[in-house]
């Protein structure tokens, strides 16, 4: 078990990292992402899919390749055929609003712009996040570096976990035990990944739940049971501290290993359970007496 450090370093994040993919028995490396401002930014070992392999690739599918393969890779304007994406990580100029929900409406993920512009208003106050769009908020990015954080060689700003329901599922009463880092669920089945798992923490400072969307299935990017929790990348190290810790002896865990009697489900089950019990059969008790 780890402890955050005041200032953590890439040692830090590889290590908390093999601790939560070995406690949680993940399938795959937990994804560390760094936006960049400018493209001298991008290191060398880096994979640019235009430039180095003569072919575009979508963060969801960057994502994909460095939590399986451990590649490492940069994704930029000119990298991603999802031009929408590009735009709304702020790393390009020119396109206005108007333009980007008419992309999403000629795609038909929306019935038409109208239901772009309240569905984004909507999200942005979900993610807790000002109501204007993202090319106001964020321009300044030329693009993102994704790693495995195992052996990530940056100091990262965000991190996704992805697993099974279950696996999230505690990493979720991980971030909530102390009702500090309580994870938001900002879902719209489009840029889930990359804006709702990524950006979203980053700019927002919160744990977001990520359902994964129309890109990252569509492009063979994750498995059809996964899920992930995309959070700010300190949280990790909280993740990993609180980890299990929810429910204490009759934490999950401890029913996976010892089943209940479907057929005899009683109060005594759990402790908070039987208390409660028997403060309302007291208070029924004092409402029979002055009946």
């Amino acid at each position: 078990m780890f402890s955050q450090k005041k200032n953590s370093s890439i040692k830090d994040y590889q290590d908390i990292a093999k601790s939560l993919i070995d406690r949680l028995e993940l399938e795959t490396d937990i994804v560390a992402m760094k936006f960049i401002k400018n493209t001298n930014e991008i290191p060398d070992q880096f994979i640019r899919p235009l430039k180095d392999l003569n072919k575009k690739m979508t963060i969801c599918m960057a994502m994909g390749e460095a939590r399986r393969k451990g590649k490492f890779m940069a994704i930029t304007a000119d990298d991603t055929p999802c031009t929408p994406g590009a735009v709304a990580h702020g790393w390009t100029k020119g396109v206005s609003p108007l333009a980007l929900m008419q992309s999403q409406e000629e795609n038909e993920w929306v019935k038409d712009k109208m239901s772009m512009h309240r569905g984004m208003l909507k999200r942005y106050k979900l993610g807790g996040l000002r109501a204007h769009y993202p090319f106001n908020k964020f321009l300044g990015h030329k693009g993102v570096l994704v790693a495995p954080l195992s052996k990530t060689p940056f100091v990262p700003e965000t991190c996704l976990i992805y697993g099974y329901p279950e696996q999230i599922m505690h990493v979720s009463h991980s971030l909530s035990f102390e009702g500090v880092h309580v994870p938001r669920a900002v879902l719209a089945g489009h840029a889930e990944s990359c804006y709702a798992g990524a950006l979203i923490p980053k700019k927002s400072g919160k744990p977001n739940f990520v359902l994964l969307g129309m890109g990252d299935r569509a492009l063979q990017c994750v498995k059809k049971y996964e899920v992930a929790m995309g959070m700010p990348a300190p949280l990790v190290f909280y993740t990993d501290k609180y980890l299990f810790k929810s429910g204490g002896d009759h934490n999950l865990k401890h029913f996976l290993d010892n089943p209940p009697d479907l057929d005899s489900i009683h109060e005594g089950l759990l402790p908070g359970w039987t208390n409660v019990r028997n403060l309302m059969d007291k208070k029924m008790k004092k409402i029979k007496l002055y009946r």
